[in-house]
């Protein structure tokens, strides 16, 4: 039988004893992997220095040159006169506000081109939808259309009577009228 404790009255706000082996066991796992990595180290550095004899070269730590072209044979290919680095700055201020200006002109005449071209798509859409519509309701009905003037019948225009004799035929008697 474990004997029992004794249970002492606390005041509110004190934390409970911890038992005796629950005490700090993080300070072993510092311990423990202080002594892994150690031994991993050691290893590691060993099998290094083993296998330096063999194919494998660990690349050292020397001076390098530094990367890029050198002066000198810069100057061998463009040449060693010497040339003045000025320039003018009031005229390349210049070209820059005239090419600033440009592209603003261009981008005003890019804009109110892809405005006019809205307005006609918009207006060619304007029509065709008006199209459509008339098409919807059927064909739009015709004027009526005037009736004719009927004017009297033109009476033939009275003709000569004809000569007797220019009617009758060669030999026959002329009739009296």
């Amino acid at each position: 039988m474990v004997p029992a404790r004794s249970q002492a009255p606390r005041s509110p706000g004190t934390v409970s004893p911890r038992p005796e082996g629950a005490k700090g066991p993080w300070w072993r796992w510092v311990v423990f992997g202080l002594c892994f990595s150690l031994g991993f180290g050691l290893t590691q550095r060993l099998s290094r220095l083993g296998s330096s004899s063999g194919k494998e070269v660990i690349p050292s730590f020397s001076a390098q040159d530094t990367p890029g072209t050198r002066l000198g044979e810069l100057q061998k290919r463009f040449g060693a006169e010497v040339q003045s680095l000025s320039g003018d700055l009031d005229r390349l201020a210049e070209e820059r506000r005239q090419e600033r200006q440009s592209q603003e002109e261009e981008s005003r005449k890019a804009t109110q081109e892809q405005r006019n071209q809205e307005r006609r798509d918009a207006a060619r859409s304007e029509a065709d939808r008006a199209r459509l519509e008339a098409l919807n309701h059927g064909p739009e009905p015709e004027a009526p259309t005037p009736e004719p003037i009927l004017l009297p019948p033109l009476e033939p225009a009275p003709t000569p009577a004809p000569d007797p004799a220019a009617t009758t035929p060669p030999g026959a008697a002329p009739n009296p009228p």
